[in-house]
């Protein structure tokens, strides 16, 4: 059985930011992949570089699990790097799960 993930209305993007405010772009990855699982999943690689990464892992994360998807977490030993690995995303709904909690 596979599930479309919600989308919470307090999470919802709009196209454009209402005057006054910032572009919403503040969690966007340095790297982003995309890959086919053996069940016709695919996987998402998240990465994010520099001294916020953490909290843009974070963020996302939460994100992903308030929809319930699973995203597991990864860092590097120094902390500059952080990854998470999402996943496994119906090939239907890759670009949703991205445009709507990764990008």
């Amino acid at each position: 059985m596979t599930t479309e993930p919600r989308l919470s209305p307090r999470f919802e993007r709009s196209a454009t930011p209402p005057p006054g405010h910032a572009e919403p772009g503040a969690i966007r990855p340095d790297r982003l992949t995309i890959w086919p699982t053996e069940d016709g999943c695919y996987g998402i690689d998240v990465r994010w570089h520099g001294r916020e990464c953490m909290l843009r892992a974070v963020v996302v994360r939460r994100l992903l699990a308030e929809a319930g998807l699973d995203a597991q977490a990864g860092n590097s030993q120094d902390g500059r790097l952080w990854e998470l690995r999402v996943g496994p995303v119906p090939a239907d709904q890759v670009a949703k799960v991205i445009e709507a909690y990764i990008w």
